[in-house]
């Protein structure tokens, strides 16, 4: 029986967005064919096109900045990889996530940046205006066994700086609603359904708040950021920034509506955490811990979830608004090469196979970590260990109504972000109004915006 993912990519696949569905086991991973280990043609492809294919065993570094509990699987993947490529030795250089996006343009200043580097999708074009990451479009447009065509298009469209590409993403995926089921059942109270509207999620939220119990019904957090804004503000119709990201838009009543309504929650109705309720908890994670009933969760949390969760959960699509609007965001990181790498030729070499089908599949799919950026591993991601059992509505939110968040075109994309996180901190903190978290990101993020227009 054809299930729904496979039907959605059946799709895809007829309409030419993808090439053919398949899965790839651990083993049949590992005897993958080394078909690019004698490198690739590289005349006319660009700034790559003088470099000549390494003959002699060669150093790639690199910039990435897994935890620790991901690390073996990225290493599985690059023992295999050497064995396939004996000219090739690895170095990696782990940053905290905290920070790489600071490391990474020290290192520039520094002359010391590896050959490739970590990109969050917001850093890409900032990080290509400052010459932090090459043009590599050519040589990636033309290299029809990679199909990049075969990669999400929302998935790209992060880093396409000017419409060349400048970095390759390796996931790519959306927030939606997640809920402890246990707290659930205990309370009598139906799941969260495909027709919740936000008042219905408000409602539940309250019918499950025990203050006697140290139990919220909501987690509490407010994410104002790239895949976080299209959550809490999309029923409303707000948004944070306009399309061409030259304008900050939070100041609307559709905006402001929606922050009111997680105010409230939080902090007049006391169905959320906040405040010190919410720094007792590790990475400030109430719903994951088990003392809140609901939580927006994105693919890439699933994860840990599955590993510190000692209930039963499981996800919904996001609530809809009054009128029947569904909308959220999704938002997805990937990998670039540096301008000082003397091997661009090899560090293609690799990207390629790491960011093929069957790399995603390895690396993101069957480990759970988050959705690939290549449809065709979706299936081996939705049925991996960590994947929730109802996994299948990150891919209807990914397919039906996710948008890619903001900021990331604009080259003050840093600046507005550090803006919007610090805003939605005090919010939920209640140390800020709505009314004065908006005039300040309104003021603040539209000067950034502005001393970056001309550049």
């Amino acid at each position: 029986m054809q299930t729904a993912v496979s039907a959605r990519l059946d799709i895809l696949a007829e309409k030419g967005r993808i090439m053919n569905k398949q899965q790839l086991s651990r083993r049949a991973f590992l005897k993958l064919a080394a078909a690019s280990s004698s490198g690739i043609a590289l005349a006319g492809m660009g700034p790559l096109r003088n470099i000549a294919a390494a003959q002699d065993t060669v150093e790639l570094t690199f910039g990435r900045h897994w935890e620790a509990a991901f690390r073996p699987r990225q290493a599985e993947y690059d023992e295999g990889f050497m064995e396939r490529h004996p000219d090739i030795k690895i170095n990696i250089t782990y940053n905290t996530w905290a920070d790489h996006n600071n490391v990474v343009p020290a290192w520039a200043a520094a002359g010391t940046l590896p050959d490739i580097i970590y990109v969050h999708g917001s850093r890409a074009t900032p990080w290509a205006h400052e010459g932090i990451i090459i043009d590599i479009h050519d040589i990636v447009v033309a290299d029809e066994e990679f199909n990049v065509e075969g990669m999400w298009e929302e998935s790209v469209r992060l880093y396409r700086v000017n419409g060349r590409i400048h970095a390759l993403p390796y996931d790519h995926g959306p927030i939606i609603l997640g809920y402890n089921k246990d707290m659930f059942d205990a309370a009598g109270m139906d799941y969260p359904g495909e027709d919740w509207t936000m008042e219905d999620f408000a409602e539940a939220a309250r019918a499950l708040t025990n203050p006697d119990a140290g139990v919220w019904g909501w987690d509490g957090r407010l994410d104002l950021g790239n895949g976080g804004s299209g959550f809490f503000l999309g029923a409303w119709g707000g948004a944070t920034m306009n399309d061409d990201e030259s304008a900050m838009i939070i100041d609307t009543p559709e905006a402001k509506e929606a922050l009111d309504f997680w105010y409230n929650l939080t902090h007049n109705e006391n169905v959320g955490a906040s405040g010190a309720e919410m720094e007792a908890f590790p990475n400030q994670q109430p719903f994951r811990f088990g003392v809140a009933a609901m939580g927006h969760i994105a693919t890439w949390s699933t994860p840990s979830m599955r590993a510190q969760a000692n209930f039963e959960w499981d996800v919904a699509p996001t609530p809809m608004g009054a009128d029947g609007t569904r909308k959220t965001g999704a938002f997805g990181s990937g990998y670039g090469i540096t301008p000082t790498s003397d091997k661009p030729d090899v560090a293609w070499r690799y990207l390629r196979e790491y960011l093929s089908v069957d790399g995603m599949i390895f690396m993101w799919s069957l480990s759970g970590r988050g959705s690939p950026a290549r449809p065709e591993g979706l299936e081996a991601w939705l049925t991996s260990d960590p994947a929730p059992p109802s996994g299948h509505y990150f891919l209807e939110a990914m397919f039906d109504y996710a948008v890619t968040g903001p900021p990331f075109q604009s080259l003050a994309a840093a600046q507005v972000s550090q803006i919007l996180s610090r805003e939605a901190n005090l919010l939920r903190l209640g140390e800020a109004s709505v009314e004065e978290a908006i005039a300040t990101i309104t003021e603040e993020g539209n000067a950034a915006l502005d001393a970056v227009a001309d550049m």
